[in-house]
């Protein structure tokens, strides 16, 4: 007996070790959601129609594993041996950097130039923001484009060590297509690279109050604002929780200094808010000028408190798509378009929500050769309709190659009415190494209830894309000179 009693004892250790979790939870309730993760839910046994939820089971082992107690405890204390101990982070999305920098995973690839824009993203990208810029400033407003440059792009000393930067930069397919589609863009790169104060956090993906009064500078600067809020006074303090230290550390009571303006920048929200990552927040100014529609992300929720300042009305949005006709609703005197360069591929996939500007004849790239049997493209078009508020969502894609800086139009062979649609980024084309036609466009529902035809370039050729009820009419097709004699299509 005497033998197994230390078998014994550690047996009751571990089950009671176990049971700790479980029994915990009955006294301190389920524990909250660490970092970035969303709130886990306890399942219920039925589904809203009263039926039994055969999922309960996995459910419920999902939101165990979410809300034992102590589970912030533990996750800190595993995070601390593994980053001490072994120099490896417990998160997978967290990369322990030197001298206790953190850095978001996914903003490696982009410095390393390991997930590089490619030419038909960065064109895409870059089209779709000039198409916005001409519908804003076709309603008498200002257009500014900035990028958020990862920490990483900014502080690569800070970075693990033995990481090669790509030779030109993440952004650098980008900014070409931007000065050639001479897109208005404010560079944020560059004046911080040149900024001898840190105004990132240690422990955060973000930049600091002062580094988002150093941005508001350069994009006030930009739209011909007085740009003062990098001299304006306060103080640093103690009050920041890092997101990325948060993930690793969420049980720790330290804090990250972060610098308080004082006085604090001068506005009134129109309406209350739950927190700086609201999808909307609209605010008003007694000193402001004009009206401010802003598109940004999580880089905006430091920076919207000082342009509030300088506009009489602000919103600030966090929808994408962006919906550029809130500018019409609003007035609007400036659009800032704000995004982080880690991001950068989502301008890629039809960013905006705008009517699609409608194409004269003399405006196209192409003339009537687009309707010549050698210009009917071997594939058809795969077309999907969807109501968007007043608008029609059409968006489509053809099985074929395009040219990197294709453009892409719809055309109504019933009126030859013509549309300009955003380029989006499709996958490559499986066994070449070109990618394959894709678009969205926000038509009028008399405009979308045509026959619409996709034209696009590929090789110094324009190519016309029937949809698939014209692709396989070969009446429709001789009528309009596009069935060559004797032959058939599909």
């Amino acid at each position: 007996m005497k033998k197994q009693l230390p078998y014994l004892l550690y047996t009751a250790l571990f089950l009671l070790a176990c049971l700790v979790p479980g029994l915990g939870m009955a006294f301190l309730g389920p524990s909250p959601a660490v970092g970035k993760e969303t709130v886990v839910r306890l399942p219920s046994l039925t589904k809203p129609d009263g039926s039994f939820n055969l999922s309960f089971l996995p459910d419920a082992a999902d939101w165990f594993s979410h809300s034992f107690a102590f589970r912030s405890q533990l996750i800190t204390w595993d995070s601390a041996l593994k980053a001490r101990l072994l120099g490896t982070s417990s998160q997978s999305q967290v990369v322990l950097g030197q001298q206790d920098w953190l850095f978001y995973r996914e903003t490696l690839d982009d410095y390393t130039g390991a997930d590089q824009l490619t030419n038909r993203q960065a064109f895409c990208a870059a089209r779709s923001l000039r198409l916005a810029e001409d519908y804003v400033r076709a309603q008498g407003g200002a257009f500014l484009f900035t990028i958020a440059p990862n920490k990483a792009s900014l502080y690569p000393d800070y970075l693990p060590e033995n990481l090669a930067p790509a030779a030109e930069g993440y952004p650098a397919p980008l900014w070409e297509a931007l000065t050639a589609q001479q897109v208005t863009c404010a560079d944020l790169f560059a004046p911080f690279r040149t900024q001898e104060e840190i105004l990132y956090f240690q422990g955060d993906s973000h930049w600091t109050n002062r580094g988002a009064a150093f941005a508001h500078d350069v994009l006030a600067e930009a739209l011909g604002l007085p740009g003062r809020d990098f001299q304006r006074p306060g103080q640093y303090q103690p009050i920041h929780k890092g997101d990325l230290f948060d993930m690793l550390y969420p049980a720790s009571s330290q804090r990250e200094a972060d610098f308080l303006f004082q006085p604090e920048p001068n506005f009134s929200y129109t309406q209350p808010i739950q927190g700086p990552d609201d999808l909307r927040i609209e605010t008003e100014s007694a000193q402001g000028k004009g009206s401010l529609l802003m598109f940004r992300d999580s880089f905006g929720n430091a920076l919207y408190p000082l342009l509030a300042e300088d506009f009489a009305f602000a919103r600030f949005s966090r929808t994408m798509p962006y919906p550029l006709l809130q500018m019409e609703e609003l007035n609007s005197t400036c659009v800032i378009l704000e995004i982080v360069e880690r991001n950068l591929p989502l301008l890629a996939q039809a960013p905006f929500q705008m009517p699609a500007p409608q194409r004269e004849k003399d405006q196209l790239p192409f003339k009537e050769e687009l309707f010549q049997p050698e210009a009917l493209c071997p594939q058809s078009a795969s077309l999907e309709l969807q109501p968007s508020g007043a608008l029609v969502r059409v968006t489509g894609q053809v099985d074929a190659l395009c040219a990197p800086d294709s453009p892409v139009y719809l055309l109504s062979p019933e009126d030859g009415s013509a549309w300009e649609a955003f380029p989006a980024c499709a996958p490559k084309a499986e066994g070449t190494a070109g990618e394959t036609v894709a678009f969205t466009a926000y038509l009028d529902p008399s405009a979308s209830s045509q026959s619409l035809c996709v034209a696009y370039r590929w090789q110094g050729q324009w190519w016309l894309a029937l949809p698939s009820p014209l692709f396989t009419d070969n009446t429709w097709q001789a009528a309009h000179g596009l069935l060559p004699k004797g032959g058939e299509t599909g």
